[in-house]
């Protein structure tokens, strides 16, 4: 898709940036980490989002890739992505959290979000609407959001 490559570049980078910052925490804390369910499953649904935001960005940036094949490729990522996030909150059950910022995120869940407006430009851009890739912008921004403040969630409960 041309025009959008800059784009692709901006938020993959953003997104990798994060994904990277993540996982030296996580390391860093690892023990802390693993005793804690609550903590893991934020770590794995924070991974998780902010490994959709790259690998949207980088399906983005194929070259000379027909709207149908992007839309399928964006489908089968919200799918994908939408059944892991279903698995780690089972996973997880009822998380301890009760600050407002995580019940916020529990409300309104950015893989839920970010999955929901993939997969609608997904389905626009297979049925050869030009414009569905518009709603990457939304689906990338919550991915990229939604992973900053489930970092700060980690990172404060990392402190207690």
């Amino acid at each position: 898709m041309s025009g959008w490559g800059d784009f692709a570049v901006v938020m993959g980078s953003a997104t990798a940036a994060l994904l990277g910052l993540l996982f030296v925490a996580v390391s860093i804390r690892v023990e802390a980490i693993a005793k804690s369910a609550a903590l893991r499953n934020r770590s794995a649904q924070t991974v998780t989002l902010l490994l959709t935001g790259l690998l949207a960005a980088a399906l983005l940036t194929v070259p000379d890739q027909a709207k149908w094949a992007l839309g399928v490729e964006y489908l089968v990522l919200a799918l994908f992505v939408a059944g892991v996030a279903v698995f780690n909150n089972r996973r997880a059950g009822d998380e301890s959290d009760s600050s407002a910022l995580a019940r916020s995120l529990a409300a309104i869940n950015p893989t839920y979000v970010t999955c929901s407006l993939l997969l609608t430009a997904a389905v626009l851009l297979i049925l050869g609407h030009r414009n569905g890739i518009y709603l990457l912008v939304p689906a990338l921004v919550a991915g990229l959001v939604g992973g900053v403040a489930n970092a700060w969630l980690i990172l404060v409960k990392l402190t207690d």
